[in-house]
């Protein structure tokens, strides 16, 4: 590449403008803090030159990276291990970026597919509404007041009495033996959740009480979704302090991300990145235990396993483009199928250097170990999410 202006030996100077480390007319670059060694002034045409300088040099090195990594397994990780650390892009920030720019194009899609949903008419031919006298032929309503047995058959008379004249001989007559069995039975019958007072919250202990006091403005909220934290709290007999305000709130939130697909979504996603930047360092552990009679380091199965990861989520685009354009999932059932098994075995085989049987022999032991782990791992993680979103 060309040398820029302010690179010339005519601008060198004697010293270093950043440390002051003694330099040389040789000296292109200080050898102690790495600073351009020049004493010209900056120029608006010297900064443009070394801003794209310094983006093409880098944009090399990317495309370069990914070439090398899609379709030579086990070579970069390989090449950067031996020393070749400027010809390709760093493991773990090139990892980062790849992963944050994949979900951040997921969440996009995700919501704008959100609306596109919202502003579509339902127009299913098929759809069709109960009208409510189906769903209760014999007109009785139960509501909130009915706790009891007696209540239920007081509400079952009322309603027989009342509307007697339209209803036939046989309803009649059911309502009527309905009543009778009702009488004579003795078992107690409750039709209404007792709630939790605040004064036997108070006198349980703390996980005991959360659960209750959870599942009870769970219920709450849901028979009455129009009722503020405060109203509510006040018809539980709840102290209306923050902390049960929050908690009522919060129950509501965690009502809604468990009912909704895309607010787990909304909630998980933005954090799988860093999940998997700290499960790397995990399985790279087990690399280490089944290696470690080899010559490699544990920083070395990191950049391995990192280099694995990103060829991943590369695949993933993939996917992705496939998903959005023909709507079908023969690329990423050919990619984790078929490619993705035969693409670790020869990453091991290039990169380990060890004979066939004993890289499928690892290679099965690594499958195993990575799909355990990752199950307990990713269990943990969405526990962790969901109940971090909602603040409990």
């Amino acid at each position: 590449m060309k040398p820029t202006s302010r690179s010339l030996i005519k601008y060198r100077g004697q010293e270093c403008l950043n440390c002051g480390t003694p330099l040389e007319n040789i000296d292109k670059y200080c050898h102690q803090c790495g600073q351009l060694n020049t004493t010209k002034r900056l120029a608006l045409k010297d900064f443009f030159q070394e801003f794209f300088s310094n983006v093409f040099s880098y944009d090399s090195r990317l495309w370069r990276t990914i070439k090398h990594l899609l379709f030579k397994p086990g070579h970069v990780t390989k090449e950067y291990c031996a020393g070749k650390r400027i010809s390709y892009a760093n493991p773990f920030r090139f990892f980062l970026s790849v992963t944050i720019v994949f979900f951040l194009l997921v969440q996009l899609l995700i919501l704008a597919s959100s609306y596109v949903d919202k502003d579509q008419p339902n127009q299913d031919p098929l759809k069709f509404t109960v009208k409510q006298e189906d769903q209760n032929p014999f007109n009785i309503e139960i509501d909130s007041n009915v706790v009891n047995k007696q209540d239920l058959i007081n509400k079952i008379k009322k309603s027989r009495d009342s509307l007697s004249s339209s209803r036939n001989m046989i309803e009649n007559f059911a309502i009527d033996q309905s009543i009778k069995a009702l009488e004579k039975d003795s078992t107690k019958i409750k039709l209404s959740k007792e709630y939790t007072t605040q004064s036997k919250l108070d006198s349980i202990n703390y996980f005991s009480g959360f659960f209750k006091q959870m599942d009870d403005y769970s219920h709450y909220s849901k028979k009455h979704p129009e009722a503020s934290a405060v109203s509510a709290l006040t018809a539980l007999e709840h102290r209306t302090d923050a902390f049960n305000i929050k908690r009522y709130n919060n129950s509501r939130k965690f009502e809604n991300i468990s009912d909704s697909p895309l607010e787990i979504l909304g909630v998980i996603i933005p954090k799988i990145p860093i999940f998997l930047f700290f499960f790397a360092p995990f399985i790279s552990l087990f690399f280490w235990l089944i290696y470690a009679r080899g010559p490699w380091n544990y920083m070395e199965h990191m950049v391995f396993n990192f280099h694995l990861l990103t060829f991943v989520f590369l695949c993933l685009y993939l996917v992705l483009l496939e998903t959005l354009i023909f709507n079908t999932s023969i690329v990423s059932s050919i990619l984790f199928l078929l490619i993705g098994p035969f693409y670790l075995y020869k990453s091991l085989r290039k990169f380990y250097g060890q004979s066939r049987i004993k890289t499928i022999i690892k290679f099965v032991l690594i499958n195993f170990a990575f799909f355990f782990l990752l199950s307990i791992a990713s269990s943990l993680f969405l526990i962790f999410s969901i109940f971090a979103s909602v603040d409990l």
